[in-house]
């Protein structure tokens, strides 16, 4: 909901400061930065132990052939980065 014509300046809906250029219900620049830092460190902690533990499980399921090894690095790959995504999206929504 964009801010009245007359109305300048909106308070930020986590620390309450008044800034211009926000609409109502958002987020000032700095408060959306710890955001994003808080829920990057999250993503990327939660990629690299599904990472770990998809490596581990085909080290031990996988056979050891050559499209066996190829199969488990996209894998792994393809784990971080959906991982670390999925959570990172997920954590700017519910984390306080």
């Amino acid at each position: 909901m964009p801010s009245p014509a007359g109305w300048r300046e909106v308070p930020c809906i986590e620390c309450g400061k008044f800034v211009e250029g926000i609409n109502f219900v958002e987020r000032c620049p700095e408060c959306l930065e710890r955001r994003q830092r808080k829920a990057a460190r999250l993503a990327s902690r939660a990629a690299i132990v599904a990472t770990i533990l998809t490596a581990a499980w085909t080290l031990w399921q996988l056979p050891h052939t050559a499209l066996g090894r190829w199969y488990a690095g996209l894998g792994i790959g393809a784990t971080y980065f959906l991982v670390r995504l999925i959570t990172r999206r997920v954590a700017m929504e519910v984390l306080p």
